[in-house]
């Protein structure tokens, strides 16, 4: 059976923070009740689940950010049409 969400996330958040040990530092929980939602034995609750959504973010930024793709190039609201340029 594959992880579930909670078990990546979670397993994500620790490796970008530095392990399970600060994760569970900054969550304010006990490390036993973090390696139990990473096992699947039990889900964490929904405000420590996005808190680590959260943390994902910030280590990571968000997709499609200024690296991921050029600027469009700039629209001519008029028009490109050349009546008008004489």
């Amino acid at each position: 059976m594959s992880a579930s969400v909670y078990s990546r996330a979670l397993l994500r958040a620790a490796e970008l923070l530095g392990g399970r040990d600060r994760l569970a530092k900054v969550l304010r929980l006990p490390k036993a009740e973090l390696d139990s939602w990473i096992a699947g034995d039990a889900k964490p609750p929904r405000e420590v689940f996005l808190q680590v959504v959260d943390l994902i973010l910030d280590e990571t930024g968000p997709a499609g950010g200024p690296d991921d793709a050029t600027d469009p190039p700039p629209h001519d609201a008029a028009g490109s049409s050349q009546r008008y340029r004489d």
